[in-house]
């Protein structure tokens, strides 16, 4: 498979002291990689690095290089490296206007589209690919406040899309859902690996487990193991690893 992203000898630093270490990973193109762990093993350190989130505290600092495709992402513009990969928050943070309007304000402001046939083919697909189209439909121009916890990152989900990125990024995005919630947006996510390369960062083993195509497992700012998800949750080859996803420790 080709590598869509490529991360070389990555270090990253907050006030000096060091929370990623050494790091080198390659993910491939229409992957999903789960990145899993206990708290402050530099798994959302790592998620931010890919889009450079980290570089607006000052605090921070880091060496190392990280390509998407045979780009350095550290030379390239920051707006066009944040339409190339899109980012997920835990909380789901809709702008307070319409679900038709959450839709179009980033394309809009960027320049892609203009016309309003336009902008409304790329809502409603946007809709249909997180299986929000239906249930939202005949409410667009309704506040986006309105619509249900999941709903509404499911929506956050599509303001992505509408940018068309190639890689999305996932901060623990189910983590104040309900079940049900979840697995929609699982299910989303699964779907979109088909147009995109994803990379979810998740406090939740059985979910990594689900939907991952490989996962990797950090502690204590370094990469322990990285493997084929099923390969890794069944016969994991680190003593670590295994202690963390059988509940051990962590």
């Amino acid at each position: 498979m080709v590598d869509k992203i490529k991360v070389e000898n990555l270090n990253c630093y907050y006030n000096k002291q060091c929370v990623l270490e050494s790091l080198n990973i390659n993910i491939a193109q229409n992957e999903i990689l789960s990145i899993i762990g206990p708290a402050n093993s530099g798994k959302t350190t790592f998620l931010r690095a890919l889009n450079r989130m980290n570089d607006l505290d000052a605090n921070y600092s880091r060496k190392g290089k990280i390509y998407l495709d045979d780009d350095n992402i550290f030379y390239m513009n920051m707006e066009n490296l944040r339409r190339r990969i899109g980012m997920l928050f835990a909380m789901p943070i809709p702008l307070p206007m319409s679900i038709y309007e959450n839709i179009v304000y980033a394309p809009k402001r960027l320049g892609l589209i203009s016309n309003k046939s336009e902008q409304d083919v790329i809502v409603e697909q946007a809709l249909k690919d997180v299986s929000l189209w239906d249930e939202v439909k005949g409410r667009l121009n309704s506040s986006a406040m309105k619509i249900s916890g999941g709903q509404q990152q499911r929506l956050c989900i599509a303001r992505i899309l509408a940018i068309n990125p190639e890689v999305i990024l996932f901060d623990e995005p189910c983590s104040g859902l309900d079940p049900i919630s979840t697995a929609k947006v699982e299910e989303s996510i699964i779907e979109l690996k088909r147009k995109y390369t994803i990379v979810l960062v998740t406090n939740n083993v059985k979910q990594a487990s689900r939907v991952s195509d490989k996962t990797a497992f950090f502690l204590m700012g370094k990469l322990i193991e990285i493997d084929k998800t099923g390969k890794l949750f069944v016969s994991p080859q680190e003593k670590q690893t295994e202690d963390y996803i059988t509940g051990r420790f962590g």
